[in-house]
């Protein structure tokens, strides 16, 4: 049977969750702190679960900078030390700092490190995770094909707010001048209205709630490990009605009734919700708002906040022992199923001439738990006939026993815990920084463009293979070229990109951008090198080493890093940053282009523009995904100096939907040829970060 999970983000949530039956609750951290959580009550709360024998696990729900870097790791060390069950990491750093902080606290891979295929289940279990939370992308069929592989746990989303970008990809609420996603501070800036394609849409970017419940049968037969509500329902009664039909259909192993779907929706106020991607329902299907009715909403959670309120579900399974016997003291005794126990010890009976104790009187006294989490399964108890006990000491003893036992149940084990050492110190670069043209459209590649000679030449491997003409003038030049991946490749596009790569790798080029860790062990079987690319979101130090190790040649700085925070990297391997471009400001599933038009013109870029008059690119990215480019472009070339002084190893030029003249144009301003500067250029985040 799926573990069920649930989302904690309070101290009544955390009430709602366990007496309805959650086996584990996830607590999220976006920094040192819980939300929603003092020190004292997070550790109350840690505690309540332990002793109800629910699972508590610890989010870190943000990427980490290096100066927060040994906060992260006090934080893993406090919550091992409070008793949490497993560490939750959003942050590749954060995966190799948990690992030495807490070495014995299970880690596992949160759905914004984007493992998405069976490369990237192997490529988390050899870093030490032992569970990954998949994107909400997948289908059924998908999540069967890795459910079918033992080395790795994996945990399915049911209900939740659905994206539209793939998680880990979306900087637009950063870029817009709200809180970053990746940062555990999403804006919901794609709920705001847009147009597609120069007509009104409305709220093109808007998806109706996910709700996959019904599919809980189908995940249970495929041996899916876990199940789980996911953070953003956060209203305690929404969440104990969920877990609460979850819980009945895991434990009687059946589909949940429509009655009980019903319920589900009751509390959301009749809200419209969509299966998503889970039954691969086109995008137009899973548009919607949350229109439910509140006053509904409110109705429906009244008597589910009554009843996690005012009860406790008794569910650790215990048994009692007592032996009364004459001129002995009396000694009683209760285990749990987990192997704690509790004893005491009493004076020894009196002789009773008439009102003796008998086994079935001590029997049905010591069954009845109360209001307390424990359900009695057996009572052994041995008593000698004609004895009588004190008024009032059975009761006194079970009290002292049952108040024992959830002291012994809500102590924390010993778990080792130790500093982390610091990242180690690569061979800082200083001087000139590598210049990389980076191009999307085929039209940019120009004997022009090639005659400035860039350092490498980054161009997607589709268009190397079908357009390998136009790479003429720059292998000419002695220009490297490397084959940029998509960012996202489901096992089900396997076969198709091993064949692209092996064809672009017969054209004599020899590296791969990888933006996933999944997918440099396709570009290993490929006979190539690999880089890392933006969407590894490298924050930190740890996270470059992670890179190094895994014999990445460069890797990406996040964006969303400001200069400063660049410079302190310790850069065990060469780092380069997107010096000027349009900044990628998410990644689709689904094709915004074609929803928009009716029909597919995904080699088009297409434009998607907000109520402020920006204008942001579409162009497709791998399959018919969309990659959606900001508004307006960063431009560093003025400092260059200080990047190249920061140790930075190259500069990456992005270009997206840019004429080639313009092409040429910027990559001249950065070679101090031309003075152009595109309008409404900015710094993008990289003098304030996030």
């Amino acid at each position: 049977m799926p573990e069920l999970l649930a989302p904690a983000p309070s101290a009544e949530a955390v009430v709602a969750a366990v007496q309805a039956g959650a086996d584990a609750i996830y607590i999220r951290f976006t920094g040192t702190g819980a939300r929603g959580f003092t020190e004292a009550g997070l550790r109350n709360a840690v505690r309540y679960c332990r002793v109800r024998g629910c699972r508590v696990y610890a989010e870190l729900d943000t990427l980490i900078s290096d100066r927060e870097a040994g906060a992260a790791a006090e934080l893993a060390r406090r919550v091992c030390s409070m008793g949490a069950d497993a560490l939750i990491a959003q942050d590749l750093g954060f995966i190799a700092i948990a690992r030495e902080a807490a070495p014995e606290m299970p880690i596992f891979a949160g759905e914004r490190l984007g493992v998405h295929n069976a490369a990237g289940l192997e490529a988390m279990r050899q870093l030490g995770v032992s569970r990954v939370f998949l994107p909400r992308e997948f289908t059924l069929k998908e999540i069967a094909a890795l459910s079918a592989r033992p080395q790795m746990e994996i945990a399915v989303n049911l209900l939740d707010g659905l994206c539209p970008a793939r998680a880990g990809q979306c900087a637009l609420s950063a870029l817009k001048g709200g809180g970053s996603a990746n940062r555990g501070d999403c804006g919901g800036a794609c709920r705001e209205q847009y147009s597609l394609g120069g007509r009104m849409d409305d709220h093109p970017l808007s998806l109706a709630d996910m709700n996959c419940i019904g599919y809980l049968p189908k995940l249970t037969s495929l041996g899916v490990e876990c199940v789980y509500v996911g953070r953003g329902i956060e209203r305690p009664e929404q969440i104990a009605r969920a877990v609460d039909v979850l819980r009945r259909s895991i434990s009687e192993n059946r589909a949940p009734t429509e009655a009980e779907l019903a319920r589900v929706r009751d509390v959301f106020g009749g809200r419209n919700f969509t299966d998503g991607y889970m039954s691969g329902a086109e995008l137009g299907a899973m548009l919607g708002s949350r229109d439910g009715s509140e006053r509904a909403a409110e109705r429906a959670m009244a008597p589910v906040r009554r009843g996690y309120a005012n009860s406790e579900v008794r569910r650790v399974h215990i048994e009692f022992y007592a032996i009364i016997q004459r001129g002995k003291a009396v000694r009683l005794a209760v285990q749990d199923s987990e192997g704690h126990r509790a004893l005491w010890n009493g004076p020894a009976p009196l002789p009773a001439p008439q009102r003796q104790v008998t086994e079935s009187e001590v029997d049905a006294f010591l069954r009845k738990t109360g209001r307390t989490p424990y359900i009695c399964d057996r009572v052994h108890a041995l008593v000698d006939p004609g004895l009588a006990l004190p008024q009032g000491m059975m009761a006194e003893a079970k009290r002292a026993l049952i108040r024992s036992l959830t002291e012994k149940r809500g102590a924390a084990p010993e778990r080792k815990t130790a500093r982390v050492s610091p990242p180690a110190e690569g061979a800082r670069r200083s001087g000139s920084c590598a210049l990389i043209f980076e191009t999307l459209l085929p039209e940019q590649l120009t004997p022009e463009l090639a005659a400035l000679r860039p350092d490498y030449l980054y161009v997607p491997a589709d268009i190397i293979a079908s357009e390998s003409a136009r790479l003429e003038p720059f292998i000419r030049e002695g220009v490297p070229v490397a084959a940029v991946l998509p960012r996202v490749i489901h096992d089900r596009e396997l076969t198709q990109t091993a064949s692209l790569l092996r064809s672009v790798r017969a054209l004599g080029v020899t590296e791969a951008v990888c933006a996933n860790l999944g997918h440099v062990a396709l570009a290993r079987l490929a006979g190539m090198d690999a880089r890392g690319d933006y969407g590894l979101n490298i924050f930190n130090s740890y996270a470059l080493e992670l890179a190094r190790t895994a014999s990445l040649r460069s890797a990406t700085a996040s964006f969303e890093l400001s200069l400063e925070q660049i410079a302190a990297l310790t850069m065990p391997l060469d780092v380069e940053v997107i010096a000027y471009g349009r900044l990628p400001v998410m990644l689709t599933e689904k094709c915004l282009i074609k929803q928009s038009s009716g029909r597919c013109t995904c080699s088009t870029p297409g434009r998607l523009s907000d109520e402020q008059g920006g204008v942001m690119a579409v162009l497709r990215e791998g399959g018919c995904r969309n990659a959606v480019y900001s508004a307006h472009k960063v431009f560093l070339a003025d400092r260059a100096g200080e990047l190249g002084r920061a140790g930075v190893w190259g500069m990456r030029l992005l270009f997206t939907n840019e004429s080639a003249r313009e092409c040429v144009e910027v990559a001249k301003s950065f070679l101090g040829e031309s003075r152009y500067r595109p309008n409404g250029a900015t710094r993008g985040l990289y003098m304030k970060g996030v």
